[in-house]
C-alpha cells in the first residue's frame, strides 16, 4: 500500500484521518463519510508517472485541450479492447 500523503504535511489532518479511519473500521462512520475525510485530509493520488506527464506535455504542446482529446482517445481504445475480449 502506498504511503498516505496529507495535505500541507499537516500533523493535525493526519491525526484526524487516523481517528476517522478507526471509527470507519469499527463501523461508527460509513464509506461515504470516510471518503469525505479522505478527500479533506489526503493529497490526491498521482495516477500517472512523471514521465507520462512529460510525454503528454511534449506530445500536446502543453495544451490542456489537446491533452484531454488524447486521453479520451486512449480511454476509448481501452474500452474497445476490453469489449472485444469479453
Amino acid at each position: 500500500m502506498a504511503t498516505k500523503k496529507f495535505k500541507n504535511n499537516s500533523m493535525i489532518l493526519e491525526a484526524i484521518h487516523e481517528t476517522m479511519s478507526g471509527f470507519h473500521a469499527s463501523g461508527v462512520i460509513d464509506d461515504e463519510r470516510m471518503n469525505e475525510f479522505n478527500d479533506g485530509c489526503l493529497e490526491p493520488e498521482q495516477l500517472l508517472d512523471k514521465d507520462v506527464f512529460d510525454y503528454l506535455n511534449k506530445k500536446c504542446d502543453s495544451n490542456p485541450e489537446k491533452m484531454r482529446v488524447l486521453i479520451n482517445d486512449w480511454l476509448r481504445k481501452d474500452i474497445e479492447i476490453a469489449r472485444s475480449v469479453s
